[in-house]
């Protein structure tokens, strides 16, 4: 506010516009870890090997699968993880799905093997141009696996989609979830309605299962959660279900 001659002037000058904030778009990218073939256990290895692998978009939210204890150096795991991720990174045709496979040991887990799978060979490529991803039936594909040495041996078989987000309506926020906890997380659920109509109808009608979810626990960040830290050597490796 100015003054001229003793009156007040209300400065009508327009003032800059904030530019608002574009939300970025996510997409639910599904992974499928389903078995490699010809693994080369680690030297000096004397007990019948037994591997895991890790997955991950993001370092920050790493995931890993159950221990194969029958298959030796031909493991089969078909676990199925989700993980959250912008329409532009699934476009980008250098981005990538890392996949460290570790030999679960006694005191410490051996990496025996790493894959980087291109995300762009497992989609659509109409679907890339037009970054419009539709659902569809999971991607086969077998990525060559290279060794600690850098050398590549063997290959791990693996599938890739887009889901439909609103399939996965209980993960909003949720940034990476394996299959498991996301059955866990569906039975809870269940459970939780089941009790409600128990104690009376009027709780049944008024209260529906996805409100039930929505305090259920985050998988994507916590310490008690699937998610591995960055520390993959040690035996955190070990299968939860012993």
């Amino acid at each position: 506010m100015s003054s001229i001659r003793g009156c007040s002037v209300i400065d009508r000058r327009r003032k800059p516009e904030r530019k608002k904030e574009k939300r970025m778009e996510t997409q639910l990218l599904e992974i499928i870890l389903i078995s490699t073939q010809d693994l080369k256990p680690p030297s000096g290895n004397l007990r019948r090997m037994q591997t895991c692998a890790l997955v991950w978009v993001d370092s920050a939210n790493k995931l890993r699968t159950q221990v194969d204890r029958v298959g030796v150096e031909n493991p089969t795991w078909n676990d199925k993880f989700i993980f959250r991720a912008s329409s532009d990174f699934l476009a980008c045709a250098t981005s990538i799905v890392a996949v460290e496979i570790y030999a679960v040991g006694v005191i410490r887990d051996h990496l025996i093997g790493t894959v980087r799978i291109l995300i762009s060979n497992c989609l659509p490529a109409a679907d890339l141009r037009s970054r419009n991803f539709a659902a569809r039936s999971p991607s086969l594909t077998a990525v060559q696996i290279r060794r600690p040495s850098g050398r590549f041996h063997s290959v791990l078989n693996v599938a890739a989609a887009v889901v439909n987000a609103s399939d996965f309506a209980s993960l909003t926020g949720t940034l990476a979830i394996d299959h498991h906890d996301l059955m866990g997380q569906s039975l809870r659920c269940r459970r939780g309605h089941r009790q409600r109509t128990a104690k009376s109808e009027q709780l049944s009608g008024g209260e529906s299962c996805d409100h039930s979810c929505a305090d259920s626990t985050d998988y994507s960040d916590g310490a008690d959660s699937t998610t591995s830290s960055s520390s993959t050597a040690s035996t955190v490796l070990k299968d939860r279900n012993i």
